[in-house]
């Protein structure tokens, strides 16, 4: 065992994510968690619930006006978590109720 390669820490981490079969759970998570990054508190305050699924970020808000003003503005929301996130896959954002 004479490797006279050297490597990171990070390389080996990424290695690891990318090999799982799970590295999918992991960018849902890191989508999820963009979204609390990104979004202000009275936002947050009134979401109940996020997951992703197909590529498409699903947020549950509990107020009717505030849903309406994220339809709204639906292309800002979705480029600032794309930003956001490390490896965003979603395509698309549906605000529910």
């Amino acid at each position: 065992m004479n490797n006279t390669e050297f490597v990171t820490i990070s390389q080996v981490v990424k290695q690891l994510i990318a090999q799982s079969p799970y590295s999918h759970k992991l960018e849902e998570a890191s989508i999820v968690c963009a979204w609390k990054q990104v979004m202000p508190s009275i936002v947050l305050q009134r979401t109940e619930q996020t997951f992703v699924k197909q590529n498409k970020l699903f947020i549950k808000i509990s107020s009717a006006p505030l849903r309406q003003e994220l339809q709204n503005s639906k292309a800002k929301v979705l480029q600032l978590v794309r930003e956001a996130a490390s490896a965003c896959l979603i395509t698309d954002i549906a605000f529910l109720y």
